[in-house]
């Protein structure tokens, strides 16, 4: 992700505006960030958590709130200043949906927020993120690492929980009882369906 420091800072008004050029960018204190096309695993890791939080809602027959990607939220500072950050999948608990929906970005911060890290995201870049939804009000930020295989849950007041292979992947204070082996997790769909049938076939 590369930087173009502005004159002076952008505002998420501005933003808007630059961001109907069509091309994927992030605003971070009043600077536009141009972001990478993702690869193969990231899109596939994304389309799969946000099937997961459907899927959960639709087998308990509950609907707790909406599962949105790439959606912007707008984070303002005291100074005027302001980011725009867009997780790659996002949670927000039915009683925080505004009415109607906005026809711009939500001036509000996700309940739950996934990032998963691409080979080009630096360490810094993806704490930084995780830092502005924390103090934006997110109450939960799992950031999933395909290559390392693993999972680093962050909560505000929290130390860092990292889950492995061997874990499950919970959130219960936002969704009671939904469990998400980060096994499956990682092997995706495949595994899912694979697993299932081999489960049938014994």
């Amino acid at each position: 992700m590369t930087g173009v420091a502005p004159a002076k800072p952008v505002t998420a008004e501005e933003f808007w505006r630059l961001c109907a050029e069509g091309k994927p960018r992030e605003l971070v204190r009043g600077e536009v960030r141009e972001k990478m096309p993702v690869n193969l695993d990231h899109g596939r890791l994304a389309l799969w958590m946000g099937a997961q939080l459907m899927n959960y809602q639709a087998h308990m027959k509950r609907y707790l709130g909406e599962v949105v990607t790439e959606t912007a939220f707008v984070i303002r500072y005291p100074d005027g200043r302001a980011s725009v950050r867009a997780p790659n999948v996002a949670f927000i608990r039915k009683e925080r949906l505004p009415e109607p929906y906005p026809n711009t970005f939500l001036e509000i911060a996700p309940d739950l927020a996934i990032e998963i890290v691409s080979p080009n995201d630096s360490y810094t870049e993806v704490r930084d993120k995780v830092d502005e939804l924390l103090q934006a009000g997110t109450a939960v930020v799992w950031v999933i690492d395909p290559q390392g295989r693993r999972v680093e849950m962050y909560q505000p007041a929290e130390p860092i929980q990292v889950l492995h292979e061997g874990d499950t992947l919970s959130c219960e204070a936002l969704l009671p009882g939904f469990a998400l082996p980060a096994s499956v997790l990682f092997g995706g769909l495949r595994l899912a369906i694979e697993g299932s049938q081999a489960v049938e076939e014994s």
